[in-house]
């Protein structure tokens, strides 16, 4: 781990993408001191529709709330899906790709039909089916990004296990007397770190984005708890008044979330790929 966190230093990509990721967590861990107005919720019917300046940052809404306030708790809503989705998906879709792709046979077809059935739909569509069919609220947005995240993960994890189990060290193995779950977890899983930590760190931004868009849609988030989604929605009506920074700060937050979490997913590929890093080198070289 020492030796990766010394790479990300050296990596501009990853560097960039870590100092966001590192700040949007900091921002959300410590909302309630920062922030001059405890409650994101709490309503001035006096202040309504204010434009950035000294006594509300960003703004306020067409209810009073300070929007400043709003996006930072709304931080922690986007960060505690992003993990949730990535973690469970992750979960759920690496142990069947583990043994699809070890044991093969009728297991293999089975999973992989049934895979195949759910990534005929585009993800944001199964989530948004997934989520309608459950209901409007936060909890079960996560439960609808968390399942139709799960095939991607089978398919990825089932692909390289079929590389990784032809080897000459998971032959030795066997012929050492290794279990199946041995190898599997002692032989196989470890050397999918790399690809698992790169994937799920670029699909924390994708669940990301998909919380916004449910949110937006009225099918995660609900009314008065801040989301950046809902915020989006809630002041599409006000932006032909000229209240231009009702979307554009919740909008910028959603593009700074996603561009750190890209930017870092991509420097940790440069770093954990060394045949990407010697495809770059050759390139450079030429």
């Amino acid at each position: 781990m020492i030796q990766i966190f010394n790479k990300i230093l050296r990596n501009r990509l990853a560097l960039i993408g870590g100092i966001l990721v590192l700040l949007l967590i900091l921002l959300s861990l410590v909302a309630p001191v920062i922030s001059p107005y405890q409650k994101a919720i709490d309503q001035n019917y006096s202040r309504t529709l204010q434009a950035p300046g000294a006594s509300h940052f960003l703004g306020t809404d067409d209810l009073g709330r300070d929007i400043f306030t709003r996006i930072l708790y709304g931080t922690r809503v986007s960060l505690l899906v992003g993990i949730i989705v990535v973690f469970t998906g992750m979960l759920i879709g690496v142990f069947f790709g583990l043994i699809s792709g070890y044991f093969g046979g009728w297991l293999d077809s089975t999973i992989m039909r049934l895979t195949d059935i759910f990534l005929a739909f585009p993800f944001l569509l199964l989530a948004i089916a997934i989520s309608a069919f459950l209901g409007p609220n936060l909890r079960n947005g996560i439960i609808a990004l968390s399942c139709a995240s799960i095939p991607s993960y089978i398919r990825l994890v089932r692909g390289s296990v079929l590389s990784l189990k032809e080897n000459t060290y998971v032959e030795a193995a066997r012929v050492c007397g290794s279990s199946n779950g041995r190898i599997i977890f002692l032989h196989l899983l470890p050397n999918l770190f790399g690809t698992l930590l790169v994937y799920g760190t670029l699909k924390i931004s994708t669940a990301i984005l998909a919380e916004a868009g449910l949110s937006y849609l009225g099918l995660s988030v609900q009314p008065p708890d801040p989301s950046w989604g809902k915020m989006l929605f809630e002041g599409k009506p006000f932006i032909m008044e000229g209240a231009w920074w009702l979307t554009f700060f919740p909008g910028l937050a959603i593009v700074l979330t996603v561009m750190g979490f890209n930017c870092l997913g991509d420097g940790l590929r440069d770093i954990l790929d060394p045949r990407l890093r010697e495809t770059k080198t050759g390139a450079t070289n030429v």
